[in-house]
């Protein structure tokens, strides 16, 4: 077998995992599906999308728009670690997650549509009070979705190297979404052409003239476009419908397919904890704290400079050209899809001779270092070589985030060991928090630093000063905050070893499940 499809299925194939430890294969398509419901819900909007509608599109301050998702990860604050304990104390026929999962499939496909109606004619003010409503509303739909999904992920398999190939899975059907996610920009730019009765053409490439003028008048309808409108935010009108049907889509999947392992032998029978307990339990779990400030550091460091990234593309390297830079984003997404493929048997095997902590410092290393190659790579005189600083920094992180959620299910057992409970809804929503509050802190950060770097959307072309400070601050920013991730992995306490003995300890006590 040498075709790259068997290559990307190795991770997937299972050896030295004893029989009743694995996971059935429809699970796992149907768990790892889900993974694209978190991606195309909040990633795609967060870190592609908003950004450019907002700012670029509808000209708000992005000290603005970096508060109102501060506002939202607030807000998450709350209702994060509440859905967790409600999951976890949860006794339905259907199990403690799937129920939660089914509505907040539904409810966050019918509330994702309203982000991208605003009328472009109303105060910067109005704006930023409706899309503050409308986020508090769709977070809100979404929690009551992902606390009970990332819970359910913990309980699947009580096995090692399982609990990985598992998140192998998903990072495989991640990196699908992604690709889709890579080239979500050109596509709008060329919905929002159609939609305003433009040519058919994006950066002189013709896209099928024919389909565009059938398609034209649906267009313009469903998304009331006018005369002078700024193309990503008609186009995102039209798009947003086609992201609603994706979200409906992968959030039912696991929801319906996929079944609870402990909650019949176990979690149906043990008492429900008061949910101040359950944040004195997940504050004491030692593991989970060193994840927690591992995740954090990491996330503000990528997080912060995904604006930065985009508009040091279309700015420093593309002049300003929005559609080749959107068209350079496409290709580098392509291209680091395809090595995050290629990775993922070679890190699965890796897993397997070598614990999870060495991995992830490895890792952390080799992307620190791919990132500050694009010194010598992010050129306007070679705008794609930038595509290979990428594939290291891509294979960095695929490592580092296929390793994270395998290691919380770790720590829900070396939790089960100390509190005598399963609390993985607890669990992964205490770690939720801080990696939102990650992301709040990161999006402020972005915020200001496209600020101080003096973008202005409102100028047709941006000062050589302002694009040259911008993308030295995208270049060394994420270094100082990953050099204190590296130091929480370092002393991450769990290895195999350990999670060995805690489960011998556990079957022991309770019996296998």
């Amino acid at each position: 077998m040498n075709s790259l499809a068997s290559t990307t299925c190795a991770p997937l194939l299972v050896q030295g995992i004893a029989p009743e430890d694995r996971i059935p294969i429809r699970q796992k398509i149907a768990f790892s599906l889900g993974v694209n419901m978190d991606i195309v819900a909040t990633a795609l909007m967060l870190k592609t999308l908003w950004m450019p509608v907002f700012n670029i599109g509808l000209g708000m301050s992005p000290i603005v728009l970096g508060g109102i998702l501060m506002v939202f990860r607030a807000w998450d604050a709350f209702t994060d670690p509440v859905m967790g304990s409600i999951s976890d104390n949860a006794r339905t026929r259907w199990g403690r997650r799937r129920p939660f999962m089914f509505v907040g499939a539904f409810t966050t496909a019918l509330i994702y549509p309203l982000f991208w109606y605003l009328p472009p004619a109303w105060s910067d003010p109005a704006k930023a009070v409706a899309l503050t409503v409308v986020g508090i509303l769709f977070f809100t739909s979404y929690t009551a979705w992902s606390m009970p999904y990332y819970g359910l992920q913990l309980e699947l398999t009580p096995d090692y190297d399982e609990r990985t190939r598992l998140a192998a899975w998903g990072t495989l059907f991640a990196k699908i979404g992604y690709l889709a996610c890579g080239w979500i920009l050109l596509f709008i730019i060329y919905l929002g052409t159609l939609a305003s009765g433009k040519a058919g053409t994006v950066d002189g490439q013709d896209f099928g003239s024919g389909i565009a003028a059938a398609i034209q008048p649906f267009l313009a309808w469903i998304t009331h476009a006018k005369a002078g409108e700024n193309l990503v935010v008609v186009g995102m009108r039209a798009t947003c419908w086609l992201i609603s049907i994706a979200i409906l889509l992968f959030g039912l999947c696991p929801a319906i397919f996929v079944k609870e392992r402990y909650y019949r032998v176990e979690a149906s029978r043990q008492p429900k904890t008061p949910f101040l307990a359950n944040l004195r339990q997940s504050f004491q779990c030692r593991p989970l704290r060193h994840l927690i400030c591992l995740s954090f550091f990491l996330i503000v460091g990528s997080a912060s400079i995904v604006t930065l990234g985009q508009y040091s593309n279309f700015y420093y390297v593309c002049g300003g050209d929005l559609a080749k830079g959107a068209m350079i984003s496409g290709v580098k997404s392509s291209v680091l899809i395809v090595a995050g493929l290629i990775a993922i048997p070679l890190l699965t095997w890796c897993s397997e001779r070598f614990d999870k902590r060495a991995i992830v410092i490895a890792m952390l290393v080799f992307g620190i270092t791919g990132h500050l190659a694009n010194f010598f790579l992010m050129t306007p005189a070679h705008p794609y070589w930038q595509v290979a600083s990428g594939v290291v920094e891509a294979v960095a992180i695929t490592a580092i985030w296929m390793f994270m959620p395998s290691m919380k299910a770790d720590i829900a057992d070396w939790d089960e060991h100390q509190t005598g409970n399963r609390r993985e809804g607890s669990i992964n929503a205490f770690y939720s928090w801080f990696s939102k509050a990650a992301h709040t802190l990161a999006l402020g950060i972005g915020g200001v630093a496209i600020f101080v770097s003096g973008f202005d959307a409102k100028l047709p072309v941006q000062t050589e000063a302002s694009v040259n400070r911008m993308f030295y601050v995208y270049l060394v920013l994420p270094v100082l905050f990953w050099g204190v991730a590296l130091l929480f992995a370092w002393f991450y306490p769990l290895s195999r070893a350990s999670a060995a003995d805690i489960r011998s300890e556990l079957e022991a006590r309770r019996g296998k499940i």
